[in-house]
């Protein structure tokens, strides 16, 4: 949709954004959902920048969803010299939910204290983003 209205715009000749931001994020509506934004492990270090990653599995997070959403993992990827994440993959049960608060955080360079600092409600998918912001 963001895309869309750019185009749209630009067609019809209105003022407006005609630029994207590069955090985009992208969601893969599979069984399990897929879900990523900003930059890969592969992608940052390719860039130059000084990485870390970080890896929780959802574990039991989902109990209350069933036996088919026990599965999945939150990935981090940060950059260690602005100590700010540059990337993240969610993937299990509402990966695309979870990508919400993982594209605002790449997206407004949130420093990963703060990010640390945060309570997550449990039990959440979102208590993997906890998990693997400890590994970081």
């Amino acid at each position: 949709m963001h895309h869309s209205e750019i185009v749209h715009r630009q067609i019809l000749g209105l003022a407006g954004q005609t630029t994207t931001s590069p955090v985009v994020p992208r969601v893969t509506f599979t069984d399990p959902e897929i879900a990523a934004v900003g930059l890969t492990e592969d992608q940052a270090r390719a860039s130059g920048l000084a990485v870390a990653s970080a890896h929780a599995d959802l574990g039991s997070r989902g109990f209350t969803h069933g036996e088919g959403a026990r599965g999945g993992f939150v990935k981090l990827v940060a950059d260690t010299q602005r100590q700010a994440l540059v990337g993240a993959t969610a993937v299990g049960p509402y990966a695309g939910e979870v990508l919400s608060m993982l594209a605002l955080a790449v997206h407004a360079e949130v420093p990963i204290a703060k990010l640390k600092s945060m309570i997550y409600a449990y039990p959440t998918f979102h208590r993997a983003v906890s998990a693997a912001l400890t590994d970081l």
